[in-house]
């Protein structure tokens, strides 16, 4: 503000920037943080130039609560957005340093929001204006070139990888717009904050973005419509290195249809009255063909569906043990179906394990059942020797290898005989 007095009066005059007086207007808003920024910098180093920023801006009287997007737009484009991203004309003072005119690098625009966190933590209010400068970009994507666009998806990383508080779902949304999304240029964003984002943080702390954005199960909307097909947008992102991501969307994908399946015969199972084991069986291979799901999964899921229709309330072990018989009687088929490969009876195999150690009434109930699925040609002897010499589950694994030994000395003693 010194420099605009100056300007303005012709002299030097020296007064204490939080007894300036600004005009409550926004264009006085932009024009005194533009000043105050221009005033704190020595233009040798950035970093250091935005550090004296924050403090010449925490201690100025600004009317931060009414005009906080405005001091967002100055740092990411030099002064206040019109339309179409467009600098307000009527302004005539601007900053030189700003997020759209740096090299659309991550050095290059990390130091703003080291700024901006600083910011939101003195006054957390103002999260609320970088949002809406946030989405106000966003939605002007058409009006940015491939550089532009480059560091907005940056910006947009470095939003989430500073932790500065933005909800995802305010900003993810206004992504979500079809005249944009159309033209390719929301996926170019998209693609260039996942390679940022990823630079630096874990697929993990992505996806807990892209879930609370209400977005994990929607990236194909942020496609063009000639680019929706899986097969299509996978191969996109995979030239972008993101291969981790196409994996992990792959394996949703699946388990999305895997809970679909698990649903569709805890249904059938429960239904009243049931329907036959042909009829489930079929429902089973219709879900598993029409998804490719693996038939480990379908075992699994088939085993979760059977046990949530034995009410398990009041019996003992004994009592467990009958119900299940009776059930795996009447639906042995569903489960010879689909355990076609030791791969999937181990999955079997695993998936009972851990459903008994995480129910203390099973407990004592698992090396019946392994009886149970040989006796029944379910899963074969050789699965269920390498389930017991090194493929079986960490949960409970010492409870369940000491119970199963005596079924296991029983098989060793019935293969010597066979061999005599």
């Amino acid at each position: 503000m010194e420099a605009l007095l100056k300007h303005l009066g012709g002299v030097n005059v020296k007064t204490r920037k939080r007894n300036i007086v600004i005009p409550e207007d926004p264009g006085s808003f932009a024009d005194a943080v533009v000043t105050l920024c221009q005033d704190a910098a020595d233009g040798v180093n950035l970093e250091a130039d935005l550090e004296a920023a924050a403090k010449a801006l925490d201690g100025a009287e600004l009317e931060y609560s009414r005009y906080g997007d405005i001091l967002f737009q100055v740092f990411f484009a030099g002064g206040r957005l019109g339309t179409g991203a467009q600098l307000a004309a009527e302004d005539k003072m601007r900053l030189s340093t700003n997020i759209l005119a740096c090299e659309p690098t991550r050095e290059s625009i990390n130091p703003y929001f080291k700024l901006f966190q600083t910011l939101t933590r003195r006054r957390p209010f103002l999260i609320r204006g970088l949002e809406n400068t946030l989405v106000k970009l966003m939605l002007s994507l058409e009006f940015f070139d491939d550089a532009g666009r480059k560091k907005l998806g940056i910006a947009l990383a470095l939003t989430f990888t500073w932790k500065i508080g933005v909800v995802p779902a305010n900003i993810f949304a206004a992504l979500l717009n079809d005249r944009l999304v159309a033209k390719g240029t929301v996926l170019d964003v998209m693609i260039q904050f996942f390679q940022e984002f990823l630079a630096k943080d874990s697929l993990d702390d992505l996806v807990s973005i892209l879930t609370k954005a209400h977005i994990a199960n929607r990236l194909a909307d942020f496609a063009p419509p000639n680019k929706r097909a899986p097969a299509d947008l996978h191969a996109l992102l995979k030239a972008a290195n993101l291969t981790a991501l196409v994996d992990w969307d792959v394996q949703r994908e699946i388990d999305l249809r895997v809970t679909e399946l698990q649903t569709a015969l805890t249904e059938a199972i429960m239904a009243d009255p049931p329907l036959s084991v042909a009829e489930v069986v079929t429902i089973a291979k219709t879900k598993k063909g029409e998804s490719n799901i693996p038939d480990g999964e379908v075992l699994r899921v088939s085993w979760l569906a059977l046990m949530k229709s034995i009410n398990l309330t009041g019996k003992n072990q004994q009592q467990i043990t009958q119900s299940l018989v009776q059930k795996l009687k009447n639906y042995g088929k569903l489960f010879r179906e689909f355990a076609s490969n030791s791969k999937a009876e181990l999955a079997l195999l695993n998936t009972i394990q851990v459903f008994c150690y995480e129910d203390t009434r099973m407990l004592k109930c698992f090396s019946d059942i392994v009886k149970l699925l040989y006796n029944a040609e379910i899963v074969g002897e050789d699965t269920i020797q390498h389930w017991y010499k090194k493929g079986s589950h960490a949960k409970g694994r010492a409870v369940f290898l000491k119970d199963i030994e005596p079924f296991m000395k029983w098989l060793e003693e019935a293969e010597e005989e066979e061999d005599d």
